[in-house]
């Protein structure tokens, strides 16, 4: 069966996953962690993707990210895989792939955005590792809120939007994951990223995939939910 090709626009923001050969241990010490992050960020820069959030799990990563083009995704991702599976092997004295299958991709809703980075930033709290999203070392919520920042990480146009300073950015940005997310949004985001689909609204589907908009989306159980915007919860 042929692969089904993933939905990528220039300049959309992308949520991505992957994980580690079944779904075995990614990252055994902050070394690890760190050697990750930092050719991440190499390999952004090399390809033109801009990184905007991300998580690391012990056996599986969020990432999200814009790509400036068409296969600046696949290139940031394949490069900083293979580099990351070598080093690895290498350190951890194993072999063979430790990557399970291709990553996880799901195109974002402009209007959805600050929604999934709040997804993303309270994965450990969301399954139970931490009980607040500040005690994570591991995710880009520290660099939001002014905390120990990843200055490569490059803030959405809907981040910036959040205040006029960065101090307030970081006080609504807080506020806003504190709030934490409705079960049903959580739903959605993962429903569209284990399928590969984007997560986007009805409106934003017909607007990009205009005669194929139903094959872009999924249909969820029950009644649509409205997404308000994040201006009028925090």
């Amino acid at each position: 069966m042929a692969r089904q090709a993933r939905i990528i626009i220039p300049g959309q923001a992308m949520h991505v996953m992957v994980r580690g050969n079944n779904r075995e241990t990614l990252f055994f010490n902050n070394a690890d962690r760190r050697i990750y992050l930092d050719w991440l960020r190499e390999a952004a820069k090399q390809f033109g993707s801009a990184v905007h959030a991300f998580s690391l799990m012990p056996n599986h990563v969020h990432l999200l990210i814009t790509p400036q083009t068409a296969d600046a995704l696949a290139k940031t991702m394949q490069s900083l895989g293979r580099r990351y599976a070598q080093y690895f092997n290498q350190q951890h004295h194993r072999s063979g792939t430790i990557w399970e299958g291709r990553y996880r991709s799901s195109l974002i809703d402009p209007d959805y955005f600050l929604r999934c980075q709040r997804y993303i930033e309270l994965n450990p709290v969301r399954v139970g590792f931490e009980s607040n999203p500040q005690d994570s070392n591991w995710t880009s919520f520290a660099s939001h809120i002014g905390g120990n920042a990843e200055p490569w990480l490059i803030d959405h146009q809907h981040f910036w939007k959040l205040g006029n300073t960065p101090f307030e950015r970081q006080m609504s940005w807080a506020a806003f994951v504190k709030e934490g997310a409705p079960h049903w949004e959580d739903r959605q985001i993962t429903e569209a990223l284990i399928r590969s689909k984007p997560w986007v609204s009805d409106v934003y589907a017909q607007k990009l995939f205009k005669e194929n908009s139903e094959q872009a989306m999924i249909r969820y159980r029950g009644r649509p939910k409205k997404l308000i915007s994040i201006k009028s919860v925090t």
